[in-house]
């Protein structure tokens, strides 16, 4: 009897002392809300000391709340149909059940295999997590079968309720998912300050579930702004997943949730958040959203101007119009030294005016063209050597340089990629080393110095591409056939014979494997690396699934106009040079060869296959390769 007594109290004891691990433990409250303006960060949070920035919050197809909350609960993006949810009731025994989740969990738009076990709720369970709330933001508490062990479903905006709710909430459990909607009142507002006043000492992640009106713009209906309270430091949020002071991905919110209560793993794709120290962090935020905005439009300009001249290009040497040749010249020229002009402006703040910047831009861009056009330089080969060279510069020394310009600007409303070399310029890299090489070896004329800067070329195309600098995997690829490529033909004289080939592939797989290698042993592993990671542990399902995403996003752009119209007014135009151009046939090819190589590997490759025509197409006018009017 004594030791049945012992056994009892025992298992009480161990009962308590969990109870208390777990309301003793590191208090989180996210809270989601309907919209979160700038000058609302300012009122909530006087006198606190937080993080600011921005998150895209771009899912999956179908987009909507559902489908941002069932991101944020797996920490990747997906996407599920609303109609699914049927709403939160409470079950006798006092838990929430969401109804309809199994649906939602069954239909979600993810090849990856037992999402269940990756939900937040799942993952966190015996942390504790409640949730107060009336909408479907319960998804970001729910365990896999749609349960919420505690919390409301319903809010009383009254400060006396609100707090009361949390308190007896998180007295039992470390992590509370609160779901306000703010409808931009004042009372509310006030009742949010009070309330993260209440709760400054506790971690509080704020994030809104739609765009407000202060930066719904044309181009903008995914970024918003967050707020992260954490005890450290007042400043601006980043993480490894942006790489971007001000930036932070979708994914991270899982990540840190995740890292504050020791469950990090290597097959996640968030990572944490850090604030870097800021003073004035809500003009620092504004000052940034507007920089990228300004960005955004310019570089869709500046695009616009260059698939213009393809167009144009192609229907005068469709109709045969050499007396056109020198228009034609010319403003391939403009353009071939306008994304040098870009790039070279990218170390000044002119871009916060958007109007001085298009002006300067374009007269400096005229006057040059006109001087060195009056002067008879090689322009496409002086201007690809130092376009090659100010991007190096960039992308080894000074990344700001090449995010600042419209042909290296990551377009951080798509929420694709937020640092690294982007398709546009990992093509211009890659056009630019295949020219400047053919420019300085026509110079130099020595075939053993001419091998040496060939190699040299090819080589510093995959440092500048490797993960640990370009951090475009399908570039760095592209970067690769392209050396195996020209070593073919240059060191093996293009001759064919299986051993040749056998001994490509094996130093094709060698440099790889070291880029990967050195990627896997690094502080900031690469994206690439990260997918890696999870198709070991989540199986062959994740790369379908990331096939099928790059997939179908490439047929998406590649045949929505203006990229179908500017691809094919590129096709029509070098189905006519190609004939002329036989005294540059090695380069014309390789520039080709590459530039479908670099379409097919990259979800954005039409952009990369643009560019690269672009340059091929300036190239071969250049040397006045170009059939004479009928």
């Amino acid at each position: 009897m004594k030791k049945l007594n012992v056994i009892i109290i025992t298992i009480i004891i161990l009962f308590l002392f969990s109870n208390i691990s777990v309301a003793q433990g590191e208090k989180t409250i996210l809270i989601m809300l309907d919209e979160l303006k700038f000058n609302t960060i300012e009122k909530i949070t006087q006198g606190i000391d937080f993080g600011a920035g921005f998150i895209n919050i771009k899912t999956r197809n179908p987009q909507g709340n559902e489908s941002l909350y069932f991101s944020i609960a797996t920490g990747r993006k997906v996407g599920v149909k609303k109609e699914y949810y049927k709403g939160l009731y409470r079950a006798p025994e006092g838990y929430i059940i969401i109804s309809g989740f199994d649906d939602m969990l069954k239909n979600l738009n993810t090849l990856t295999a037992n999402v269940e076990n990756c939900l937040l709720g799942e993952k966190l369970k015996d942390v504790g997590i409640s949730y107060i709330g009336d909408n479907s933001a319960a998804i970001i508490a729910a365990d896999k079968n749609g349960i919420i062990e505690r919390g409301e479903v319903e809010v009383v905006y009254e400060k006396k309720w609100l707090i009361d709710k949390a308190n007896y909430h998180l007295s039992s459990s470390n992590i509370l998912v609160l779901s306000l909607q703010l409808e931009n009142r004042d009372e509310r507002i006030q009742l949010l300050k009070e309330f993260v006043n209440e709760y400054r000492n506790y971690n509080i992640l704020i994030v809104p579930k739609d765009v407000s009106k202060s930066v719904n713009y044309m181009m903008n209906k995914t970024i918003v702004p967050i707020v992260y309270i954490n005890e450290k430091t007042n400043g601006i949020i980043n993480s490894l997943s942006t790489k971007r002071d001000g930036f932070i991905a979708l994914e991270d919110i899982y990540g840190e949730l995740l890292s504050i209560y020791g469950r990090q793993h290597v097959s996640i794709i968030g990572n944490n958040i850090n604030i870097t120290e800021e003073k004035d962090n809500i003009e620092y935020i504004k000052n940034l959203f507007n920089k990228s905005i300004n960005l955004m439009l310019l570089t869709y300009l500046f695009h616009g101007i260059v698939y213009s001249v393809q167009v144009y290009t192609a229907y005068h040497i469709y109709k045969n119009r050499s007396d056109k040749l020198e228009t034609i010249k010319f403003i391939t020229n403009f353009t071939i030294i306008n994304i040098f002009i870009g790039l070279l402006m990218g170390l000044s703040n002119l871009h916060v005016n958007f109007v001085l910047y298009f002006i300067v831009n374009l007269l400096t861009t005229y006057a040059i063209t006109l001087f060195v056009t009056e002067k008879g330089v090689n322009i496409i080969g002086l201007f690809a050597a130092l376009t090659y060279g100010i991007i190096l510069y960039g992308i080894f020394f000074s990344p700001e340089l090449i995010y600042n310009s419209y042909i290296g600007f990551n377009n951080l409303f798509y929420g694709a990629r937020y640092y690294g070399f982007n398709n546009g310029i990992m093509g211009v890299l890659l056009v630019c080393s295949i020219i400047s090489c053919h420019f300085i070896m026509e110079l130099i004329n020595k075939k053993p110095i001419n091998d040496l800067i060939c190699f040299l070329f090819q080589l510093t195309n995959m440092v500048a591409l490797s993960a640990r600098y370009g951090a475009n995997t399908g570039g760095f690829l592209t970067a690769l056939i392209l050396f195996l490529m020209t070593s073919y033909f240059r060191f093996f004289k293009g001759q064919w014979h299986i051993k040749k080939l056998i001994t490509l592939v094996v130093i094709a797989i060698i440099i790889f494997s070291i880029n990967m290698y050195l990627d896997y042993y690094s502080n900031e592993k690469s994206h690439a690396i990260n997918f890696f990671i999870r198709i070991r542990n989540n199986g062959v399902r994740e790369f379908v699934d990331m096939l099928i995403i790059k997939a179908k996003e490439l047929a998406k752009l590649t045949i929505l106009p203006p990229f179908s119209i500017t691809i094919i007014s590129q096709i029509i135009t070098l189905k006519s040079l190609f004939t002329n151009a036989k005294n540059l046939e090695k380069e014309t090819y390789t520039i080709l060869i590459t530039s479908i190589v670099g379409f097919m590997l990259n979800d954005t490759g039409n952009i990369t296959f643009i560019y690269m025509i672009h340059y091929l197409v300036s190239f071969i006018i250049q040397h006045e390769e170009i059939p004479s009017g009928s």
